[in-house]
């Protein structure tokens, strides 16, 4: 006889998805959000990336350029972050989370950089786009196996984050130039170096990170 597990849908509580990590970024996203609603030359000269603006030493613009986002793009990355953003830093914890972001918005703002000048466009980056895929990356590898709600239907959180990888990709491709917006796309990837790296460094027996909180396979390493 085998044996039958029953599929419960579980849905968080407001006090499971107002985490530390999460409440700080959706604060800096509907600042951004605010900020370019009132004065938009002047926060997007100031926080949007820029080549220019960085190697003239505007280098938090590697930092600030993801908090800037129109209305459609503050909904759909702010309930990323809201829902599985809190997901994940309830494994992790918010040092981890943060730094998920953080390294995410870095690489891929010198990704930009990089192939913006290689091509020789003048575009203006802005939005989340990058650290919101370097979270779907990370709920894939984290949580695989673990069902959640997509879509009106339930999907394993692996399959649902190559979904969203993919339709990133699909989508990417007409907007001229595609480099430009499949650079975005490329936060999957280094989110996923993060989650490897991390539990690369918590298999050395000479390493003893600190853990997180809920325990078992699910744990990172954190690095605050």
């Amino acid at each position: 006889m085998g044996d039958t597990q029953e599929m419960r849908i579980v849905f968080p509580t407001p006090e499971k998805l107002l985490t530390r990590g999460v409440i700080i970024i959706l604060s800096l996203l509907v600042a951004g959000f605010l900020g370019l609603s009132l004065s938009r030359e002047g926060v997007f000269g100031a926080l949007a990336l820029s080549p220019w603006g960085v190697l003239h030493g505007k280098v938090w613009q590697l930092v600030t350029y993801p908090f800037l986002n129109g209305p459609w793009g503050l909904l759909w990355n702010g309930l990323l972050v809201l829902f599985v953003g809190s997901a994940i830093e309830r494994e992790w914890r918010t040092a981890s989370f943060l730094w998920l972001w953080l390294i995410t918005s870095v690489a891929c703002g010198i990704l930009w950089i990089l192939v913006r000048l290689l091509m020789g466009i003048s575009v203006t980056g802005c939005g989340a786009g990058a650290c919101s895929y370097g979270i779907i990356a990370v709920m894939g590898v984290l949580f695989r196996r673990r069902r959640f709600v997509f879509f009106f239907a339930t999907m394993e959180a692996q399959h649902i984050a190559i979904a969203l990888i993919a339709i990133g990709i699909i989508l990417s491709l007409p907007i001229p130039p595609a480099p430009i917006a499949l650079v975005w796309v490329a936060g999957a990837l280094v989110g996923y170096v993060y989650v490897k790296a991390g539990w690369s460094l918590r298999a050395r027996p000479s390493v003893r990170p600190r853990l997180g909180r809920s325990g078992g396979k699910g744990q990172f390493v954190d690095i605050d």
